[in-house]
């Protein structure tokens, strides 16, 4: 069985579906798209008895979206609960845009209420001193409902500052969800919850504290502390930034559309703070203790925004080791970010012609974990640079890239085997160019992929026989 095969049956082979033939199914159906992630089904399932047999079971009833990611998120908590671990649960919400698929049912509205698709919210389980993705911990996929604005339209055309607030509130639910879903993780382990600015919400932080678990988040509400009072107001903001450097780094920051990759030197500063309860809190107020760390850039280069993280974390944060070790937890959501252009480009998700929302969302179950091996392939270069390619990779791919690189197969490291896989998709390579972005690094595995089939179907090609001379 090759590197696709087994992963397959590990993914889908403990799959629920009711009849074994369906399990046996959604192995066959992950098989063929690990093997070719950025066609379609048409494609990936080959002949019409494969293409049949999948449709059928992204439109059975019984088959569910949960049902087929549920063994995948257990055996992703089970890794992220070994002994000693920090692993961080980083949550990121998404949106599928299926607004020029006009025939395709079920969908609900996204972004300005215009567009038409789903909403995903994904949790990745990270071990952040290796920066390795361990697998999805909780996926939630939803269809906004169709309602009208809570508030006026304004004389824009435009949502309301109410209508937002009230819709925001209500997506802010899935932040909560997950925590609640996840729970607690076994004695000895830390899980800590990170997100952006997004979940910078009081409900958000007390079940991350109810649950049995931590939380490093940006945050951008302006709350106030505990000492506030009418006379002398104290807010979270401006304590923040009061405080002077207490420290230094520097850090590289990813590229940016109209911005280049730059390394920035930064401060840091932090201080525990103790926050109260949003005034609409039922209730008497609530405390919340909790630690902030603020790194910032003093001095940007000409015509570039200055680089401002504000940190809020429940984790301890007493000497520069402290909070130089969250600002590096805070970076880990540079890999969820990721994640959707991996879903989309790489998986081809936006482009099925599927013509009900439930068929995609099963389709979603197959992709998202897939998309979660292509990081987890692309990241084991760099946590591992010098593990031998042959250990992590099918050989015949390999072997290909050896060939046409004039090395050896048996010690092509890792991180060679990844950059020469760039330089298919049209990654230069030169010492300035540092390491490859997710689309050269997919294109060049799709060619890849391509060279393999190539390889494979010309040696099994059946023999010619010797008609002689007409």
């Amino acid at each position: 069985m090759d590197a696709e095969g087994v992963w397959a049956v590990e993914q889908f082979g403990q799959v629920e579906l009711g009849d074994r033939r369906r399990t046996q199914r959604a192995v066959d159906m992950a098989q063929a798209m690990a093997r070719r992630p950025g066609d379609g089904l048409v494609k990936q399932m080959g002949d019409w008895n494969g293409q049949r047999g999948a449709y059928r079971l992204l439109d059975n009833e019984e088959v569910s979206h949960e049902g087929l990611s549920r063994p995948h998120w257990e055996a992703t908590r089970q890794r992220a609960g070994q002994s000693g671990l920090v692993v961080l649960m980083v949550q990121d919400i998404t949106e599928l845009d299926y607004s020029a698929h006009e025939a395709t049912e079920g969908l609900g509205p996204i972004g300005d209420q215009r567009g038409r698709g789903l909403l995903v919210h994904n949790t990745l389980a990270i071990e952040p001193s290796q920066r390795r993705v361990l697998g999805l911990a909780y996926p939630q996929v939803w269809v906004r409902e169709e309602k009208a604005p809570v508030q006026p339209v304004g004389c824009q055309g435009q949502e309301t500052r109410g209508a937002r607030q009230q819709r925001a509130q209500r997506q802010s639910q899935r932040w909560v969800k997950a925590v609640q879903a996840i729970g607690a993780p076994p004695e000895g382990v830390r899980w800590v919850h990170g997100a952006d600015r997004e979940s910078d919400i009081f409900p958000f932080f007390q079940s991350v504290r109810a649950s049995g678990v931590d939380f490093c988040v940006r945050f951008v509400q302006n709350r106030r502390l505990a000492e506030w009072t009418e006379d002398a107001p104290r807010y979270l903001l401006d304590a923040a930034r009061q405080v002077p450097a207490m420290g230094q780094r520097m850090l590289d920051l990813p590229a940016k559309p109209g911005q280049a990759t730059r390394t920035a030197h930064l401060s840091v500063s932090w201080q525990p703070v103790t926050l109260r309860s949003p005034r609409n809190t039922p209730g008497m107020d609530t405390l919340l203790h909790a630690w902030v760390v603020r790194t910032w850039e003093p001095e940007p280069p000409p015509d570039t925004p200055a680089v401002e993280w504000l940190l809020l974390t429940s984790v301890p944060v007493t000497c520069l080791e402290d909070a130089l070790e969250r600002i590096d937890w805070y970076t880990c959501r540079w890999i969820i970010e990721e994640y959707p252009t991996c879903l989309k480009t790489g998986c081809a998700l936006e482009k099925s012609q599927l013509q009900h929302a439930q068929r995609l969302q099963r389709l979603l179950a197959f992709l998202s974990i897939l998309a979660v091996r292509l990081l987890q392939l692309r990241d084991l270069s760099r946590s591992t640079p010098q593990l031998l390619a042959r250990q992590a990779v099918q050989g015949v791919l390999v072997q290909i890239i050896a060939y046409r690189t004039h090395s050896n197969p048996n010690t092509l490291t890792l991180v060679q085997f990844w950059r020469s896989v760039a330089a298919l998709g049209g990654f230069p390579g030169r010492k300035s160019d540092g390491q490859p972005g997710w689309l050269r690094l997919w294109h060049g595995w799709l060619r890849l992929l391509d060279l393999a089939e190539g390889a494979t179907i010309a040696l099994n090609l059946p023999p010619l026989l010797d008609v002689g001379n007409p």
